[in-house]
Parts: C-alpha cells; sequence; structure tokens
C-alpha cells in the first residue's frame, strides 16, 4: 500500500501552534530520562486512554516523526479521509488480520520512517490499561528496529471520550527505551509480548506517593453514565444520572460525588459505592460477568446496522436493522443489509473486544470491514461492550489479549 511521508510542513506547525496550547491547557510534563534517540528508524509503542494522545507522542517526539498506526473507521470521515493520509498515518481494522497496514508499516520502517502503535487498539471505557493482542510480540519481532515505550499519565481524566470538552489537568508522558534491535533478534515471541505488557501495563511501577492528578473545574461526572449504568445499591441497570460533580440513581437514591482527586465521596447515607471510576467499572464488569453462561439464553436486542459509506468521507451509513445477540459461541446478526435478508455470525473467538463510541454504537471488525450496531436505547452500547469482554475472557480458552490488570473480566 502507498503511506506517504508525514507532511513536514504541517507536523511543524501543529508543533509551534498545537504544542504549547496543550502543554498549557495538561501542564504537560516530558519525561526523558530513560530515553535516548535510536540511531535510523524505530517503533513507538504507548498506552492509549484518550482521543489526545496521539498528539501527545507525536508531539513530545518531535523532531522525529510518526506515522501513526490508526483505526480504519477515522479514514471514513470528512475531513480525516484527506488529513490522516497527509500526515502519513496507517489504516488499520482492529482486532482483525490486516495484511495491508503489516506491509505499510514495513514499507516506512523501510525508508527509514519511524511507527507509533497503540497496540490496546481501543480507548478503554474505565481509562485502565486493557490489554494488548497477543500477536504484537511477533509484530515487533518481525520488526527488527528498536523500540520505544511512552507512558501517558493522566490525559484520561482531561479528555475521556465519555464527555464532551477539555478540563485542565496535569498530564505526563515518559519515554523509555525498551528493546534493541540486538535484544529483539535473542528474545522470544513470548518474552517480548510479557515485556511490552509489563511496561505498558506499569503494573511494577510504585504507587504514587500523593495524588498526580487534580482538577478544579466543574461538571467532573458529566456523562459519566455513558459508561457507568449499574447501581451497586438497588442492582438496577440504565437508572445512573450524572450532573455536574455528581452521579446518582434515579431508581433509589444512591449518590456519588466525584471531587478533585477524580474519587468519589458517598452523598447519601446507607448508599453504597466505589472509591474511582475504574473500581465501578471494575464491578459493573463482574455483574454482567455473572449473567454468562454456558447454558445461557442468547442475550440480544434490536439494532439499526451501519457499514462504511462508498462515498470517502461519507463515513458510516445506516443501511439494514435486525437482531443482535451474544451467546457462548459468538455474536450473531439476523436482518437486513441494503433490502437484502442478511445472517452473519462473528466466532466468540474471533472478537476480544466491542470498540464503542458511548450512548452511540458499538462496533464489531471482522473480514477486513466493521459493522456499527445501534440499539434502540443507544445507551446499552457500553453494556454490550462490557459483556461481549467478559464473553471473550469466559469461553475462550486462549483469548486474543494480554489479560487487563485487575479489572473485572479475567476473574
Amino acid at each position: 500500500m502507498q503511506v506517504k511521508r508525514p507532511n513536514a510542513l504541517i507536523y511543524f506547525l501543529v508543533y509551534i501552534f498545537i504544542y504549547p496550547l496543550l502543554k498549557f491547557l495538561f501542564r504537560l510534563k516530558i519525561d526523558r530520562s530513560g530515553y535516548t534517540p535510536p540511531k535510523g528508524p524505530f517503533v513507538v509503542v504507548a498506552n492509549h486512554s484518550s482521543f489526545v494522545d496521539f498528539l501527545l507522542v507525536m508531539l513530545s517526539l518531535y523532531p522525529h516523526k510518526m506515522n501513526a498506526v490508526t483505526a480504519k473507521k477515522f479514514f471514513l470521515y470528512s475531513p480525516l479521509h484527506i488529513f490522516l493520509p497527509i500526515m502519513g498515518c496507517i489504516p488499520k481494522t482492529l482486532f482483525d488480520p490486516d495484511v495491508k497496514s503489516i506491509v505499510g508499516v514495513k514499507t516506512v520502517l523501510k525508508r527509514g520512517g519511524n511507527i507509533l502503535l497503540f497496540p490496546e487498539g481501543r480507548c478503554a471505557c474505565d481509562g485502565v490499561y486493557a490489554g494488548i493482542h497477543r500477536s504484537t510480540g511477533k509484530l515487533i519481532k518481525k520488526l527488527e528496529v528498536p523500540v520505544v515505550s511512552c507512558s501517558i499519565d493522566g490525559a484520561y481524566h482531561c479528555m475521556p471520550f465519555w464527555r464532551k470538552g477539555i478540563k485542565r489537568g496535569r498530564v505526563r508522558v515518559i519515554h523509555s527505551n525498551l528493546f534493541s534491535k540486538e535484544q529483539l533478534q535473542s528474545f522470544s515471541v513470548e518474552q517480548i509480548t510479557d515485556a511490552l505488557d509489563l511496561k505498558l501495563s506499569r503494573v511494577n511501577d510504585p504507587p504514587p506517593v500523593k495524588p498526580y492528578q487534580t482538577f478544579s473545574s466543574k461538571g467532573l461526572a458529566e456523562g459519566l453514565d455513558n459508561i457507568l449504568y449499574w447501581c451497586p445499591k438497588c442492582d438496577s441497570e440504565f437508572k445512573l444520572k450524572s450532573h455536574d460533580c455528581v452521579l446518582w440513581c434515579s431508581s433509589c437514591g444512591n449518590s456519588a460525588g466525584l471531587d478533585k482527586f477524580m474519587k468519589f465521596t458517598l452523598l447519601t447515607p446507607g448508599g453504597i459505592i466505589f472509591s474511582d471510576i475504574h473500581e465501578w467499572y471494575k464491578e459493573q464488569a463482574r455483574h454482567e460477568s455473572r449473567k454468562l453462561h454456558h447454558d445461557m439464553e442468547p442475550i440480544g436486542e434490536v439494532v439499526s446496522v451501519g457499514l462504511p459509506s462508498e462515498i470517502p468521507g461519507g463515513g458510516m451509513i445506516s443501511c439494514g436493522e435486525g437482531f443482535v445477540s451474544l451467546s457462548p459461541d459468538g455474536w450473531r446478526f439476523n436482518g437486513t443489509i441494503k433490502d437484502e435478508s442478511v445472517s452473519l455470525f462473528f466466532p466468540i473467538n474471533t472478537v476480544p473486544a466491542l470498540p464503542i463510541d458511548p450512548n452511540d454504537v458499538f462496533q464489531i471488525y471482522a473480514g477486513g470491514t466493521f459493522y456499527t450496531f445501534t440499539p434502540r436505547d443507544a445507551r446499552k452500547c457500553v453494556q454490550y461492550s462490557v459483556l461481549g469482554e467478559a464473553a471473550h475472557w469466559k469461553f475462550v480458552s486462549k483469548p486474543l489479549m494480554t489479560p487487563r490488570r485487575d479489572s473485572g473480566f479475567c476473574d
């Protein structure tokens, strides 16, 4: 495939005008104490918790320029369908074998360019490391170039994808040399995958002495009901509401306030809450996992289905409707697409995760394309995402991803 070199002028202008803005908004700190720029082409691997991560990594490594491997869906929308190719981005179908993207990566490295990878494949709803595809180590070993790791702290709370806008906070980007070319030659694929997993999860890092991130702005909880939908007190679903800095259940009144450290505080006597967003999301995952067993009835929903538009920049278009369901062997869709009756099956061992646009769609990638599904109650997108990941871990003997740390899915 044809992959352009990143446009040098645009790269420079973004660095001059956008980078200072990011430094101001996020009080951005760059730690390069463990980093020495490799000689020749290299690969950067980074954790992924917000939509601003691409800019944080690419601009913090300037003047080195990156060809970023990017989810194919972003190439469908205007003006990104023009801008991303100009910047040398490489389209990738998520969680699905994509020979074209690998060829593109090798092409860039062969001509001396650098590659940026986000091996998690999507932003985790709770902002916590989501594991990497186990084939990542095999790819890294075959590329035979040095690898630099990039750890991003704080971006999730500044710009989470479950709410609109940016909150001024504190972000830290840490660069480290992870593998030399010689180490990749001597390490096995499993050793490389394990080392990537440990580095990106930061599971061995010492806990912080004091909270790193603080906020003083209002509206910290706005939109949280797009990803948190289960009340631990009355066990109801989709009764949680958010406003300003409060999350509460409209069924039982259970309520929590979100403080400047992004920690929950109990606001109602006798209520049940969790310490932070991750802990709540983890217990929500356990709640969904309890619904899953080999004798279960399929869990399903009437949905509209979308496919990529044939018009460049046209995005995703609604092209049918039907019933989507989850059972121990996989996902099924029965309905109509482009006025034709269709029956689709996605084996559970090929669908490790369902990326979502909160309160909009959930996505399944298969066969080189992807489908978006919108339930009649679009709030349920996150529920199907949780169920899908939980089902993959419960019913697949060899999951495609490394475990999410302390997630509720892998208990």
